[in-house]
């Protein structure tokens, strides 16, 4: 009798303990779940990436030109940047012309995207930071000199520009004004976007002020 008992006992002991790991190994489960993500929940948006300044997406290569107007009279380099392709090279035939003659042929040496970029940020850097004393405002003009040639993935787009540069610390503000022809050659890249791989650079006038000498001034 007491070796029944005994045996009762024992198997009601069983009982208990593995409803208490059955209770326990449910708990475990159900806080597991809890911390876990839905996978089915759908996935919420993500917040869409705006550009600072005016951009737009440059499917055309007239696109690229507002797109580096915008960025020069906003001082954006990495808007700058974008109308740029990786194999940039700049060229200004006068300007380096009298960079030799002037003992300074580096000044326009190996001027590829690395340069172009650390250039501009200097421009807009120096503007920036002196907005009280120095300004420049970019004009392009609206009726290109020749039409644009334009195929399926190359370009040539001719714009005549003036940079208004002021000495705003003068009484009255002085005036400089850089003039001449900008010759943007682009190609059709990744995502179908445009950029330029050769921008060239004449002055105005014979000797004259231009786009090239303005931005020689802040090559280091």
């Amino acid at each position: 009798m007491i070796l029944v008992q005994n045996k009762m006992m024992i198997l009601k002991s069983i009982r208990i303990r593995t409803w208490i790991l059955l209770i326990w190994a449910g708990l475990v489960f159900f806080f597991y779940l809890s911390g876990c993500k839905n996978p089915f929940k759908t996935r919420e948006s993500e917040e869409p990436v705006t550009r600072e300044g005016t951009w737009e997406t440059p499917f055309r290569p007239e696109i690229v030109i507002q797109n580096l107007l915008h960025a020069y009279n906003e001082k954006i380099i990495g808007n700058f940047i974008l109308c740029l392709s990786d194999s940039f090279r700049f060229s200004a035939p006068e300007d380096s012309i009298k960079a030799v003659q002037d003992n300074r042929e580096e000044l326009f040496a190996n001027w590829n995207k690395s340069a172009e970029v650390s250039v501009t940020t200097s421009i807009f850097t120096t503007f920036r930071q002196n907005v009280d004393s120095i300004s420049y405002v970019l004009f392009f003009d609206p009726t290109p000199p020749i039409s644009d040639d334009i195929s399926d993935t190359v370009a040539v787009l001719l714009r005549e520009y003036e940079i208004i540069i002021s000495d705003l610390k003068s009484v009255p503000p002085e005036t400089k004004p850089a003039k001449g022809t900008a010759t943007f050659y682009m190609r059709q890249t990744s995502l179908n976007w445009w950029s330029i791989y050769f921008w060239g650079d004449i002055p105005d006038t014979s000797g004259g002020y231009d786009w090239g000498a303005f931005k020689a001034e802040f090559r280091q």
